[in-house]
């Protein structure tokens, strides 16, 4: 342990998987906080689950990796997917996990391991998620050039009953013409803004409400990771040549479009130190650290003031992953276990009569899970656990009406297939009485 307080850690993770699976390390002296051993992590793959667990989406291979911050020595829980997870994100109370494969997005209900939902509308695969920091949302981007924006209580809502129609997103933004490789949601929940790189050499900043595009950034090259500081002043972007751009929002002129690269003063807003594709990029809670992971095996820590690298964390293949996390007690300690187990991922969709069956069988109860608090951390929490009460309440009678609604249009589709099943049967004997007559009269 170190021997100051650790008030900020990053975290990484490479390809090569041959020392440790990912890694925690201490900003101000290098050294190591704890590592955790297996396989190695895919990109946009590694997630903390609320201070009690660690996800990894194993690099190539249809697995989740599930380590308790507690024990490092071994993975505590393998998870087999439907495939091979592209893209993962935690929401912010701990409850769901969303994970983007091949082209679809799982959503799945921590507590219980239930897939609550197959999202299907991107075309491509699915690159990156993200949720606002408020849970309403999570934003989705891919292959296909689309940023979509989902509202979970709808998400929610619409698959307890698997009709197998696609549910549709709040907003779907085709701002760009390439690939999407990142994202990033501000603070503000469903009124936050948010920001999108791709291939296509620009960054686009719009607002989640509504969808609007707000500004659009071009550069010189591709981009393959963006992020903005805590004040949401400045957008970070990391390109495929190995530079990291750094845009001032409020400069002036204030324009809708912008060029990064034509003048003077904008070249001098470009951290360099890295000799390859940039892949990850986080900032710390200050403002006043970089922390960026790169394809060139390193991960390095930079002071945004001076635009200087103070220190280069070495790996041993490109970097996957690099976020600036405040480590849980039992991530430095290694002694506290956690609370309650972890529920296997279901690889099945979970229904209604599936519910309905459960239900039945526990005497008509719902389990709820209302988040994971650390010791002495009382205050609010009774304001929060009302909240929560009352979304649960909220959700409880849309899941009635919807039942209601269902009931009804199942009983007329059975009548809608009785009446044409008739005259299905009406048509037969009339044709074959027909050709019956020809063939007498012949």
């Amino acid at each position: 342990m170190a021997s100051h307080v650790v008030k900020e850690a990053a975290l990484t993770s490479d390809t090569s998987g041959q020392l440790w699976s990912c890694c925690v390390w201490d900003l101000q002296s290098g050294t190591t906080l704890a590592t955790y051993k297996g396989d190695s992590s895919a990109p946009r793959g590694l997630c903390l689950l609320g201070n009690e667990y660690l996800l990894s989406a194993v690099n190539n291979k249809p697995l989740l990796h599930v380590w308790a911050l507690n024990r490092r020595d071994h993975v505590q829980q393998r998870m087999v997917c439907g495939g091979r997870v592209t893209a993962l994100a935690v929401s912010p109370d701990g409850s769901l996990v969303v994970a983007g494969i091949a082209e679809k997005i799982n959503v799945w209900q921590v507590c219980t391991g239930n897939l609550l939902a197959v999202l299907t509308r991107h075309y491509q695969g699915v690159t990156c998620l993200s949720f606002t920091d408020d849970g309403s949302h999570f934003l989705s981007a891919g292959d296909d050039n689309l940023v979509l924006v989902w509202p979970l209580h709808g998400v929610l809502s619409g698959t307890s009953v698997a009709t197998g129609h696609s549910l549709e997103p709040r907003h779907t933004l085709s701002h760009h013409s390439l690939p999407v490789t990142d994202l990033y949601c501000g603070c503000g929940g469903l009124h936050a803004r948010a920001v999108s790189a791709s291939l296509d050499q620009t960054c686009k900043l719009f607002e989640v409400s509504s969808g609007q595009l707000i500004l659009s950034v071009s550069f010189e090259g591709g981009i393959t990771s963006v992020t903005m500081d805590t004040a949401e002043t400045r957008i970070f972007t990391g390109s495929m040549n190995g530079l990291i751009y750094q845009v001032n929002l409020h400069a002036q002129p204030i324009q809708r479009e912008r060029h990064v690269g034509d003048s003077e003063d904008d070249k001098a807003q470009v951290f360099k130190g890295h000799s390859k594709q940039v892949t990850c990029l986080s900032v710390s809670m200050d403002g006043h650290q970089l922390l960026s992971g790169s394809h060139d095996h390193t991960a390095r820590l930079w002071d945004i003031p001076s635009m200087q690298c103070v220190r280069t964390f070495s790996h041993k293949g490109p970097v996957t992953n690099a976020v600036l996390i405040r480590p849980p007690y039992s991530m430095l300690e290694g002694r506290e276990k956690p609370s309650t187990p972890l529920q296997q991922f279901k690889r099945h969709l979970y229904t209604q009569r599936q519910g309905e069956e459960m239900a039945k069988e526990t005497g008509d109860t719902v389990d709820v899970r209302l988040g994971q608090y650390q010791k002495d951390e009382t205050v609010g929490h009774v304001s929060q656990d009302s909240e929560e009460l009352e979304r649960i309440h909220s959700y409880t009678e849309q899941m009635e009406i919807q039942q209601k609604t269902d009931h009804v249009g199942k009983q007329d589709l059975e009548t809608e297939v009785t009446r044409l099943k008739s005259i299905n049967q009406q048509l037969y004997q009339y044709a074959a009485q027909t050709i019956f007559n020809r063939n007498g009269a012949s």
